[in-house]
């Protein structure tokens, strides 16, 4: 997995949160930085997919410390997925 650097801020100071790549052929292999609207929110994507098979990783997994996770319906902890533009996917 490349590893960004976490010590990044934004204009504002703050630490970023980052999303799997979508694109990858293995979950976690790149980070991406999770993108905002102008408005603050996040941008999101219902039409993007992924190409790996979703896995469940534990919150304290140092490789994806940086990584913003979900809890799925089965209760585990999955990592966000984003697109090369930081928006996330979502289901609509």
């Amino acid at each position: 997995m490349s590893n960004p650097d976490v010590q990044n801020r934004d204009d504002n100071y703050i630490v970023p949160k980052f999303g799997v790549l979508n694109t990858d052929t293995v979950q976690g292999q790149h980070l991406v930085t999770i993108k905002l609207n102008s408005n603050n929110a996040i941008m999101c994507n219902t039409t993007d997919t992924i190409s790996f098979t979703m896995k469940p990783v534990s919150p304290r997994n140092k490789n994806y410390l940086p990584c913003w996770l979900f809890r799925g319906l089965d209760g585990k902890t999955y990592p966000a997925v984003v697109n090369s533009s930081g928006e996330v996917l979502v289901e609509s």
